[in-house]
Parts: C-alpha cells; sequence; structure tokens
C-alpha cells in the first residue's frame, strides 16, 4: 500500500493559498517581464482616447469640421514609436530607400553612399524614416490618402471619371481599347479600356479602384509605354504581364524583372486583363485581408493581423505611400461622400511631429581654423550679424557640411567651445582627428536622443538611443552646462558620432558577447519563444546590454532580455551569452571630472586579470606603481596597497 503524507488541514489550507499566490506571481511576472506587444486593436475616433497621443486630436478634429462625411478610425499598434523606427532602419537596412540622388540627413549613416537596385537607390536614415511614418505629418486634406481604407466602399464616388484622372499622364494606359502582345507575339486587343477592367477589378475583388489604379501607375510609370513587367515583350516572357509588379526583387534590373514575369507566367496572366483582375486577387489576399487595409500598412508592416511584423512590405521605397496616395486623391472629385481613413499611432511618441531631413550633410567633426579674425556668423551669408571671431589654431566642431554656395563660399556650421553656435565659410578651417579624451563605455537609461552637436537648440537629432544601447564616451567636460545639461561625445557601435547629455548614460547594466556554440549566427527574438519571429540574426562575440535575466522558461530554453548596440530589444535564450560583468564597476561614471575608476590600474576603463597582477607585483616589490596607479590600486580605500585589494579586485573579476 501506498504510503500518503497527510498534512493537517490547516496546513493543506495555507499550503494551497501560498500556491495559488506562487502561480500568480510566476504569471504576473512573465506577463510584466517578457515583451508582448501590447493588444492591438482598430476603433472608432475617440477624442479622449487619442489625447494621449500628442499632436493627433487637433489635426483630426481640424479635418472631420472640414468634412463631416469623413470616417476616421485609429490602429492603436501598441508598439514603442523607438523600437519601430530601430527595426525599420538598423534591424534590415535596405528595408527603406530613397532615390539615390538624395543627399545628408537623407542617408544611412551606416550605408552612406551604398546603392541598391542597379544605383539608382540609397538606405534611408533613421531622421528619414521617421519623417515618413510619422502621420501627424500627413493629417491634412492633401496627403491623407494614403490612410484611406482599401476596401471596396459601395458608398464611395468611384467611377470611370475618377480612375482616368488617376492615370491620365500615363499615355500607355489613354489609347482606347487595349491593343497587347499574346504568347505567340500576336497583336490582340481587348474590347475594355485600362479604367473598364480596374473598376471591374475593384468591384470583384473588393477593393477600392482608386487603389488598384494608382498602383498600376507607381510601379508601371507615367511613360509613353508601361514598363518591362506590363509590355508583354520581355525576352523568354512574350505575352506575360505583371502590372503590379508582384513579386519583383532581387538585385539588378533582369533579376527583378524575371521575377515578376515568372509569376505572371506561373499565375496565367497572359493578357492585361488577367494580370490586372489576378493582381487585383493578390492584392486582397496577400495585405488588405491581413490587415495591411492602408497604402502606409502597405508600405510599413505594423499592423500584425498575419502574424509578422516589419518584413511583410509591398515595396522598398521609402516614398511610395506618399506619392501613391496623391494619385489616389486625384480620383476623389466629391469630398462629400464617406471615405474612412485608418490612422496608426505608436506607444512613446516624440511629442513634436518628425521633421523631414535637411539637404545639408550631418556631421559631427573636429576642425581647425586656418585663418585670422575669421568671422562666425548667425546665418550661412556675408550680410549675416557677425557672433563673434576665431584665429588660427582655435579647435571647433562641424555639425553641418554644406552643400551648396551663399555669396561666394560654402557656409559650416560650427559649435565654439563657449556653446556659441553659427556658420564659418569653409575656406578657413580644415578637418582634423576627431578630439577625444576619454575612453568610458556606458549605456543609455532611457530613450534619448543623440544629436549631431551639444544642445538641444541648433542641433540635429542623428538617432534615437533606447535604454541599455551602449555606447562609448569619446569627449566630456567640453561642454558643460549648454541648456541646463552636461554634453558628452559618444561613439556607436556602427562608428556614428554624435552628442547626448550625461545624465541619461549610466553604467548600470551587465553586458555580454554571443557565444554562439552552433555554425551560424543566434536569433534575437521579439518574444520569449522559438515561435516568435526573428528580431536579428547576431554573430558570435557581438556584445549585447542584459536587461533582465531569465525572465522566461520556453521550448527547453531559459530566456534573458536584451539589449543590442543598434538599439534592438528582444530575447535570447541565454544558454547562447556569455555574461560579463556589470560596467558600472569596471568605468569610470559620466560627467564626473576627477574620479578614477578603482582597481583600474591599466587604464583600460575596466577590471581585469592584468589589474590584480600589477597590484600584486607591487605588492611584492617586482614592480611598483606610478603615483596615479597607486590611487586606483588601493581598492578598499583604507590608505595601503596591501593584498587585501589584489584578493577584493580578482573577487570581483571571477564574481
Amino acid at each position: 500500500m501506498l504510503k500518503r503524507n497527510i498534512l493537517p488541514k490547516k496546513t493543506k489550507i495555507i499550503s494551497i493559498v501560498m500556491l495559488i499566490i506562487f502561480i500568480t506571481y510566476i504569471c504576473a511576472s512573465r506577463f510584466l517581464q517578457i515583451k508582448s506587444y501590447a493588444a492591438q486593436t482598430t476603433e472608432s475616433y475617440s477624442s479622449s482616447k487619442i489625447s494621449k497621443y500628442p499632436g493627433y486630436k487637433e489635426l483630426i478634429e481640424n479635418l472631420k469640421s472640414k468634412y463631416p462625411n469623413w470616417n476616421f478610425k485609429i490602429l492603436y499598434t501598441g508598439l514603442d514609436w523607438n523600437q519601430v523606427i530601430k527595426n525599420e532602419t538598423t534591424a534590415v537596412h535596405e528595408r527603406n530607400l530613397v532615390p539615390a540622388d538624395k543627399k545628408g540627413a537623407w542617408i544611412c549613416n551606416t550605408c552612406g553612399d551604398k546603392t541598391y537596385d542597379s544605383g539608382n537607390w540609397k538606405c534611408a536614415s533613421e531622421v528619414a524614416v521617421s519623417y515618413y511614418m510619422d502621420s501627424r505629418n500627413w493629417l491634412n486634406e492633401e496627403n491623407i490618402f494614403q490612410f484611406e481604407d482599401l476596401k471596396y466602399n459601395n458608398n464611395a464616388d468611384y467611377s470611370l471619371d475618377g480612375i482616368n484622372k488617376i492615370i491620365a499622364n500615363a499615355a500607355w494606359m489613354n489609347k482606347g481599347n487595349i491593343t497587347y502582345t499574346n504568347t505567340s507575339g500576336n497583336i490582340c486587343t481587348l474590347e475594355k479600356t485600362y479604367a473598364q477592367i480596374i473598376l471591374e477589378a475593384g468591384k470583384e475583388s473588393g477593393i477600392n479602384p482608386y487603389h488598384l489604379a494608382a498602383r498600376i501607375l507607381q510601379e508601371q510609370g507615367a511613360r509613353s509605354t508601361a514598363s518591362s513587367t506590363g509590355k508583354g515583350t520581355y525576352s523568354g516572357y512574350v505575352g506575360y504581364y505583371n502590372f503590379f509588379n508582384i513579386n519583383a526583387s532581387g538585385s539588378g534590373a533582369g533579376t527583378i524583372i524575371t521575377k515578376a514575369l515568372t509569376t505572371a507566367k506561373n499565375n496565367g496572366w497572359d493578357n492585361p486583363e488577367k494580370a490586372i483582375k489576378g493582381g487585383s486577387k493578390f492584392l486582397k489576399d496577400q495585405y488588405i485581408n491581413l490587415g495591411q487595409g492602408t497604402l502606409y500598412l502597405q508600405k510599413f508592416d505594423v499592423d500584425r493581423s498575419d502574424g509578422s511584423i516589419y518584413a511583410h512590405q509591398y515595396m522598398q521605397n521609402l516614398q511610395a505611400a506618399y506619392s501613391e496616395s496623391m494619385s489616389m486623391k486625384k480620383g476623389h472629385t466629391n469630398y462629400n461622400t464617406p471615405i474612412t481613413f485608418i490612422i496608426p499611432v505608436y506607444e512613446n511618441m516624440p511629442e513634436n511631429r518628425c521633421e523631414t531631413p535637411d539637404s545639408s550633410s550631418i556631421v559631427t567633426q573636429s576642425v581647425k581654423v586656418t585663418g585670422t579674425n575669421v568671422q562666425v556668423r548667425n546665418s550661412p551669408s556675408l550680410l549675416a550679424t557677425v557672433l563673434t571671431k576665431v584665429n588660427t589654431g582655435d579647435v571647433v566642431l562641424r555639425i553641418e557640411y554644406a552643400s551648396n554656395q551663399v555669396s561666394g563660399y560654402y557656409w559650416d556650421k560650427v559649435v565654439l567651445s563657449s556653446g556659441v553656435k553659427g556658420y564659418i565659410a569653409r575656406n578657413f578651417i580644415e578637418q582634423i582627428p576627431d578630439v577625444t579624451n576619454c575612453n568610458i563605455l556606458a549605456v543609455a537609461n532611457t530613450s534619448v536622443n543623440l544629436r549631431n552637436g551639444p544642445g538641444t537648440s541648433g542641433t540635429t537629432i542623428i538617432t534615437t538611443l533606447i535604454k541599455g544601447q551602449l555606447v562609448t564616451i569619446i569627449e566630456k567636460d567640453t561642454y558643460n552646462n549648454l541648456n541646463g545639461y552636461n554634453w558628452v561625445k559618444v561613439k556607436l557601435a556602427n562608428g556614428t558620432l554624435g552628442y547626448i547629455a550625461d545624465k541619461y548614460l549610466t553604467n548600470n547594466y551587465m553586458t555580454a558577447t554571443i557565444n554562439c556554440n552552433v555554425n551560424s549566427s543566434v536569433h534575437i527574438r521579439a518574444e520569449a519563444t522559438t515561435s516568435s519571429n526573428p528580431v536579428i540574426s547576431l554573430a558570435k562575440g557581438t556584445t549585447v546590454t542584459v536587461m533582465q535575466e531569465n525572465v522566461a522558461n520556453a521550448n527547453g530554453y531559459t530566456w534573458d532580455k536584451i539589449v543590442t548596440s543598434d538599439g534592438l530589444e528582444g530575447f535570447v535564450a541565454n544558454k547562447y551569452l556569455n555574461k560579463g560583468e556589470n560596467i558600472s564597476n569596471n568605468t569610470n561614471q559620466p560627467g564626473d571630472n576627477n574620479k578614477k575608476t578603482l582597481g583600474d590600474v591599466n587604464g583600460n576603463n575596466r577590471l581585469d586579470p592584468s589589474d590584480y597582477v600589477l597590484i600584486k607585483n607591487h605588492i611584492m616589490g617586482v614592480k611598483s606603481l606610478n603615483a596615479d596607479q597607486q590611487v586606483v590600486a588601493d581598492y578598499n580605500q583604507n590608505g595601503v596597497i596591501d593584498p587585501s585589494d589584489y584578493v577584493l579586485i580578482k573577487n570581483e573579476i571571477m564574481k
């Protein structure tokens, strides 16, 4: 007979209560610790609820007062704004592209002049992506149509006239009944116009036909003829059409065209009507029905109805939703008809709208003056007020590199050591190696803007760091008490330089390196489970910040929450982390002018075995430390350097 443990009744009750408390604690802990994105909902406009998100209420209510039949819905994404921008930029650099002729703040600092698609495109900067993703920039009657609901609306003003207005500049779509090349190479005729087919396709597929017209125009262009995917004459694919450029991707024009026309051939799109109606069904099934029911959401995949996020975008062109919406707008000739708009909002959005990037090159460079009594002016012109004068040998900070001449000079924006900002003619300065006076590892203790120069005014935001993102402080004590802050120059992992107020940097987190014991990189995931989408993959040796240890157990792993050097949050199985030590014990605190790191005898801003070996050699009389080294060697601050200092440092390193 089995022997059972019999507890007293009172003890059993207490045990049950404790068990319930324990289970509740575990569940609550997992709910609070794991970064599960907040619930995503689409709701009718509520003035009280939208008030949480700065700037929206005024803009929407202004439109509602002008056009009372317009219907506004709010997509509460539940996504953190800063993480959205990181995932749209640094996670996959070619995710958003701008035309190759863009300059300055439009271009990604990491990619620089690297081009994509046969040299036609460059990687977009975080500033550029922020500008286009900030929906407040487009809540006006000219630009709002990128938020128009793309499902067919029986009460809308869809008409052949509206479609013809959208495609008016595309001569190849305005020649009456459609002539096309069939798969035998013969010229055939459809007894329909492009506008008629587009209107039919919209109704049959349940899609806004103005969207179809604008998308075809966006993909094929307003030329005398369609592009290679719309002509039906491309070698090897004669008689096949893909007006929406579905699956048109890859490197180089040939690859892109071939993939698009292979899709057309596989789907039997052997005339324009089949291609438009088939492509419309694809749009409905693969985008609109999956939650990407506006131009904005097809460009920026922030609606998780399909279970994914960020990666499922229709186009890489950053400006596509904006430009395509301008075409859609032409079709709406009656603003008094009901039109539904879906406006996305994010958590922790900046108070003010994100500004358009400047065409001047945004830089953070040390320069030296090469002339006497060189004038620093308050604007880039010989007619501008002179703020002060500088002389040969003076070192200043350049934060903007002019792209155009004014009054015969290129005027670069500079910051003097006093904090004064102004413009100086480039003829009288020359770039020198970056001025540095320290090498301190630190992390952002909150979301904070990295600027191209010190101060909150007269500088440009380069990027936003998130809590836990690693930086290296390379200059301090130059710009103190500027706009109420002490500013330090930092370097990011990708080499980007900029300035941060030192109060937003601390040394309170543990660092770790990715320790892949597999022959590939390790996935950093959005949630602590192997079924979650990867945020990014990191190679062995990559340094990350550990924000929380042991946040969950799932799929046979114990998971840690980490932040990458690019500011991407995620979760990784801690078996792949080679934990370091808390960096608060091995670096100087930012902004501390005099404090030396105790124990850092070799001066490399961290505790390591060479420090206690140097102390041991000093105690043993093998080699004496100099005066500065002796100050930091006294780890326990008892006034003497003795074996206890050596032991304490060794224990700290070994944990």
